[in-house]
């Protein structure tokens, strides 16, 4: 979607969302659902650092019908 002075990316999963006890947890470093030698819990935290402080964007999710989308803005240069 093309937005005012954004361009915004979604990205829609409909695998059952992610529950409201860890969703605020998601994007903190060493975060993971999966057991220790399957995950390290980086890769969502590395790619809202990149597109936080490297692109001045913003990375989130919403949980929406019986899934979850991530949400990607980035500013208009």
């Amino acid at each position: 979607m093309d937005e005012k002075d954004i361009v915004k990316i979604e990205f829609y999963d409909n695998g059952g969302g992610i529950k409201k006890e860890i969703a605020d947890k998601i994007f903190d470093p060493y975060f993971s659902t999966k057991d220790e030698k399957n995950g390290t819990g980086l890769g969502l935290y590395m790619s809202k650092t990149i597109i936080e402080e490297h692109h001045k964007g913003k990375l989130y999710i919403k949980n929406k019908n019986g899934g979850v989308s991530f949400i990607i803005e980035l500013p208009i240069a």
